[in-house]
């Protein structure tokens, strides 16, 4: 923005007689007051006068115009005269310029305000001192601008008005004013180059946490800079065109929170972290540590007229946080209910078991009331709160568990009645569960304990690579029931084991849909390999089991959300057959009677079976294609003897009777686990 100063030309001379004059600027004309007032007509005198007036008329026109001519004349004599100068008795702002051409008028202004133009103003502030020039403070001397008015002077395209202007120039003069072109934008941006040398910020009082530790960093005063009052004078500084001094005008800044409020609030921090918190939940002690206790801890500045000021809390937030933490750690859950297809017409058989939890909202309120309290207070007794079952005849409807998303079959043909028991076990343990949307299915979390507690009884399996008696020997075949059903539902598998021998029994059925084969099974073990797969339907998953002793038939059926899915399978492709071993495996077996050796295992052959399922989505898109493979390894013919029947060699000693008779349990064993015992 540009301000313009000048002072204005008013060249009004008072005359020796009394009279003002004021010589027209150009371009105007006085003229002197005067009526004329022609004189009366007397009748029948008329046409004599009218020729008298007209002869008049044309005398003092060509007065008029002889006087205009001389004038004109003289004139033009004039300005060849003084062409290229300014006349006489003109001067700029005092400087006398009168008979100088430009460049002479000129060089007589520079040299009348030299000292301003080399150093207009000094800026001070505390000893120290700048001095900027006319262009950093965006100033400049209308020098040029001056010089164009001084030659103008009697020189218009107005006869009359030059004729007054050269009269009142030759009796009184006449001073041109010099102006300053001041860019207001220009000077603030130098003074704000000062201000960053100058200014100080206020320093507030901070308190600093680290860790347990509190400290304060004291406050300063500062220093601002008043740019618009500092402007001021020193665009009043320089009218006069004269160098002068201006200090800086400032005002000390003082802080908003002082020390005092920052030592409060480091002592009120101070008796937060007094102690550690103890929470008791079931008489177990959870220690809250200073460190964790000082995370907890919030400042805020509340801003106040009178002076800032530092308020201290325990964020409730986040103490909540831990103490829903504590809650998961904690908590007892309660037990799904078991429940009943029934035709669609979902019944509750088994109730659920509500479990229990800690109450956060009274261990919170207790913990914010022990923080307030010595170190040796600080002990909060936790207090449980029951949840009811998570499913019961209430919201039932609400599970959406309304149409058969797959079926998994075996066969358990030729079985020992062990056998039998242990896969009815194992069926009763998994009817009527419920899977919740987003949770993974694991088949020995499900089972628990396979032990008679859960109406196990001992049976044959294979261990440490051979076949010898253990408990829930059979429960296998409902693991693989329950993956075929899984698989044919079209849920992500997460894990599954093949088994590590092939048994024909589980080829009935193996392909469901697509008929018989080998290689869709899955073994467990307690602490070992695991059946998991998720259920991603986005409702909740029913299983229902069935055993049929008549048919020896397994059957396990999963219910839940229509998810318009449909499952294809490719393969099975069979490759790398291998024949069984020829040479059989002698175990000691203290434990067998002398001289009555038993055949535990049959020889098999191996090979590797891969097969893929395609999942397609309601639209038929394909959402996965996943590879299954099953490896059998050969068995060998396994005898086991009594030590006292074997010699050095490991191998039996000659016996004039062979091995009795005994019937050979087959099971089937999972993937390598160093000890394992599947069905």
């Amino acid at each position: 923005m540009s301000v313009q100063h000048s002072q204005p030309f008013n060249p009004t001379h008072e005359r020796t007689d009394g009279e003002v004059f004021s010589p027209s600027l150009p371009g105007a004309v006085d003229w002197p007051d005067q009526v004329v007032h022609p004189p009366a007509v007397q009748r029948g005198t008329g046409r004599r006068t009218r020729r008298k007036v007209s002869r008049g008329w044309w005398w003092l026109l060509l007065v008029v115009l002889s006087g205009l001519a001389i004038v004109g004349t003289g004139m033009v004599f004039l300005d060849r005269s003084y062409a290229g100068r300014i006349l006489p008795n003109v001067t700029v702002r005092g400087v006398a310029v009168g008979n100088m051409t430009r460049e002479e008028a000129r060089a007589a202004i520079e040299a009348s305000f030299a000292p301003f133009l080399a150093q207009p103003v000094v800026l001070t502030y505390s000893g120290r001192s700048w001095t900027p020039t006319l262009a950093e403070l965006g100033v400049a001397l209308e020098i040029d601008e001056a010089l164009d008015a001084a030659l103008a002077v009697g020189r218009s395209a107005n006869l009359f008005t030059d004729l007054q202007q050269m009269s009142a120039v030759w009796q009184y003069g006449i001073d041109i004013p010099l102006r300053l072109s001041i860019d207001q934008d220009a000077m603030q941006r130098y003074l704000l180059a000062r201000v960053a040398e100058v200014e100080q910020p206020a320093r507030d009082a901070h308190l600093m946490l680290h860790g347990t530790t509190v400290e304060v960093a004291p406050s300063a005063v500062g220093r601002q800079v008043l740019v618009a009052e500092t402007l001021q004078e020193i665009l009043s500084a320089i009218q006069d065109l004269n160098p002068d001094t201006v200090a800086l005008r400032t005002r000390a800044l003082e802080p908003s929170l002082r020390d005092d409020a920052a030592f409060l609030a480091q002592d009120q921090i101070a008796a937060l972290l007094a102690g550690p918190v103890t929470l008791l939940v079931d008489n177990r002690p959870f220690v809250w540590s200073l460190d964790e206790l000082a995370r907890m801890i919030r400042v805020e500045r509340i801003s106040d007229p009178m002076g800032d000021r530092l308020e201290v809390s325990v964020d409730h937030d986040m103490v909540m946080e831990k103490l829903i933490a504590l809650g998961d750690s904690t908590e007892v859950k309660g037990t799904y209910p078991r429940l009943n297809w029934n035709e669609g017409k979902l019944e509750i058989f088994q109730p659920g078991k509500p479990g229990k939890r800690i109450d956060e909202a009274q261990a919170l309120n207790a913990v914010l009331e022990a923080l307030n309290k010595p170190a040796d207070q600080r002990t909060v007794t936790v207090n449980f709160r029951e949840i009811p079952p998570p499913v019961t005849a209430d919201n039932l409807d609400q599970l959406g568990i309304t149409t058969l998303l797959g079926v998994g079959r075996s066969d358990f043909t030729g079985s020992a009645p062990y056998r039998v028991t242990n896969i009815q076990a194992g069926m009763r343990l998994l009817h009527g569960i419920l899977i919740p949307p987003g949770e993974e299915f694991s088949f020995n979390q499900t089972i628990g304990r396979i032990d008679s507690s859960n109406g196990f009884v001992e049976g044959y399996a294979i261990i440490q690579n051979r076949t010898q008696l253990e408990w829930g020997g059979g429960i296998c075949q409902d693991s693989t029931t329950v993956f075929r059903a899984a698989f044919w539902a079209g849920l992500p598998i997460t894990e599954r084991w093949g088994h590590s021998f092939y048994i024909s029994w589980y080829d009935r059925y193996g392909f469901g849909p697509y008929g018989d084969g080998p290689g869709m099974d899955a073994t467990i073990f307690t602490g070992g390999p695991d059946l998991k797969f998720l259920n991603d339907t986005g409702g909740w998953i029913l299983m229902q089991t069935m055993v049929d002793t008549r048919r020896n038939l397994a059957e396990v059926r999963l219910y839940g959300p229509e998810t318009g899915r449909k499952v294809l399978l490719e393969g099975p492709v069979i490759t790398n057959r291998t024949p069984p071993p020829t040479e059989p495996v002698y175990v000691a077996v203290p434990e067998r009677p002398v001289g009555q050796p038993r055949q535990s295992d049959k020889a098999r052959g191996g090979m590797d079976i891969l097969f893929t399922r395609i999942v397609l989505g309601p639209d038929g898109k394909e959402i996965e294609r996943r590879e299954f493979v099953t490896r059998f390894k050969p068995w060998p013919d396994i005898f086991e003897y009594n030590p006292a029947d074997l010699g050095p060699d490991g191998k039996p000693l000659p016996t004039p009777t062979p091995p009795p008779a005994e019937p050979i349990p087959v099971e089937q064993p999972p993937v390598e686990p160093p000890t394992d015992a599947t069905g």
